[in-house]
């Protein structure tokens, strides 16, 4: 049996606008500046390194941990009141449930974060979820995804992940999974285990199945 695992922020949900307006938020009210460069240089990571780049830029005016605290915050009122789902997003999230195919949703956002996304979706529709809460390294770590795969007791070699930023795709190649890119603002590298579309409403179910017919469970059943 194999699964696939979804990243949230980009790929499900359009929430990397509402985190660049957090972001230029942020820094303004400490009398600083945030452009789409700044955004790229820290698209897909941790926040650990979105704070020391903030620090950075802001002349490191404030205690290490503030940018973190503030963004956390105003990211939580944009979710609840902001956020939209990718077009398509809920549409293949439905054929993969009813296909019986196995799905996490794998975040480095805070489990916080990712439970107000949750709310979005079908209570129940991932059989499994993992924030940046549940692992010591967070993506480009390929832990993430190992703990999604062993959480569903799959092996990770047999699993799709689907990836916007190049810390997500780097994070389920190094786990060992097979992975379909769909960059936003950034290009990613070629790699033998990586398919890149321009958006995920070029994806289809039937299309998935195509490409990688080992997570047809009807075919596997046989």
């Amino acid at each position: 049996m194999s699964a696939i695992l979804f990243d949230m922020d980009g790929t499900l949900v359009d929430s990397e606008p509402l985190w660049f307006q957090a972001e230029k938020q942020v820094m303004a009210e400490v009398g600083s500046t945030w452009e789409q460069s700044d955004q790229i240089n820290c698209l897909g990571g941790p926040m650990e390194k979105t704070e020391r780049y903030m620090q950075e830029r802001s002349g490191n005016i404030k205690p290490f941990g503030y940018f973190s605290e503030r963004l956390n915050d105003v990211m939580d009122e944009k979710l609840k009141h902001e956020l939209k789902l990718m077009p398509s997003a809920l549409e293949l999230l439905l054929d993969c449930k009813s296909a019986q195919i196995p799905m996490a949703l794998v975040t480095a956002s805070t489990g916080r974060q990712m439970r107000a996304v949750l709310e979005r979706f079908p209570a129940g529709i991932f059989a499994s979820t993992v924030s940046k809460d549940d692992v010591e390294h967070s993506k480009p770590d390929p832990a993430p995804y190992k703990l999604a795969a062993k959480q569903l007791e799959v092996d990770i070699e047999r699993c799709l992940v689907l990836e916007d930023s190049i810390t997500g795709v780097q994070s389920g190649l190094r786990a060992g999974a097979q992975v379909i890119g769909i960059p936003h603002l950034v290009q990613l590298q070629p790699h033998e285990n990586l398919r890149v579309v321009k958006a995920l409403s070029d994806l289809s179910l039937k299309l998935i199945l195509d490409w990688y017919p080992h997570l047809d469970r009807s075919v596997s059943a046989k």
